[in-house]
């Protein structure tokens, strides 16, 4: 009964790369229809990418239902549940490989380990120990620290005109935190920004907004405090805000590496920080 992560896994970015094919084997069979792209003035990086993804995010978190059940029963809502406070802080390390199949279409898995703090206190009202007895108010309160894997797949579409470029982007993660079912969420995101150069090198700016669908359901046991027996819970939990707005860059500081650094926040006190140093070949 925690506040649920949320996973910001950057794809890779788009958009002409200048000089990003310089000393690539003109034999290399990716992307397909690469010939094309060179020939209409496209320059496009190197197909095979492995970086490392590293994140922090701090959020609020919405409880949008709680249910508990005694030894084995099945879960009943409680609908009195007072939820005291539930905010979450993740650190988020992944390793990420991808690949150019078409110049306009990349896409990538992740795979990875995720750091989290939470607080979450919820007030409820638990069964009676007898029949007929009275109703037990009592303070409930999450684990404040778990660690757990994390695995996804990611795709990106791209394109520009001229200067300026447009990628969509996609992944499915899933996340063990130790609950008895795993967390999943699907993240999306837009970016529109502008390509240029800086010391004869690709840079690019950009302007983002993200989607993260990653309300779910954490379930699992806790120990009733007056008997001793068991509690099973369902917590029904996703971020407060579900989308954030921001700005990025990316530099190549030679063909075979890029770095991005991406920010955001839900203008609500929420915010993240990502930073993706990449080795492509």
């Amino acid at each position: 009964m925690k506040a649920l992560l949320a996973l910001c896994l950057l794809g890779p970015l788009a958009g002409n790369t200048a000089r990003a094919q310089e000393e690539a084997p003109s034999e290399r069979r990716l992307p397909f229809l690469a010939e094309e792209a060179r020939k209409r003035g496209i320059d496009l990086p190197r197909p095979f990418g492995i970086g490392v993804v590293y994140y922090h995010l701090d959020r609020a978190i919405e409880i949008t239902d709680v249910r508990v059940g005694r030894e084995g029963n099945t879960p009943v809502s409680v609908p009195d549940a007072v939820v005291f406070g539930a905010d979450s802080k993740v650190d988020n390390a992944n390793l990420k490989v991808d690949v150019w199949l078409l110049p306009f279409l990349n896409v990538y898995a992740i795979a990875g380990y995720i750091w989290n703090e939470s607080n979450t206190v919820v007030d409820v009202t638990l069964p009676p120990l007898l029949p007929g007895g009275s109703p037990r108010r009592r303070r409930l309160e999450a684990p404040t620290s778990l660690t757990g894997s994390v695995a996804g797949l990611g795709l990106t579409l791209a394109g520009g005109y001229g200067p300026f470029f447009f990628a969509a982007d996609c992944n499915g993660a899933r996340a063990d935190l130790g609950f008895d079912d795993r967390f999943k969420a699907v993240v999306t995101s837009i970016r529109a920004g502008w390509f240029g150069e800086v010391s004869g090198r690709p840079l690019r700016v950009w302007f983002n907004g993200t989607d993260w669908n990653t309300f779910a359901t954490a379930t699992g046991t806790v120990t009733d405090p007056d008997d001793g027996s068991t509690l099973s819970f369902e917590v029904d939990q996703g971020p407060a805000h579900p989308r954030t707005y921001g700005i990025g860059a990316s530099y190549s500081p030679s063909p075979s590496w890029e770095l991005s650094l991406d920010s955001g926040s839900d203008f609500d006190g929420g915010w993240y920080v990502a930073l993706v140093p990449v080795f492509r070949f």
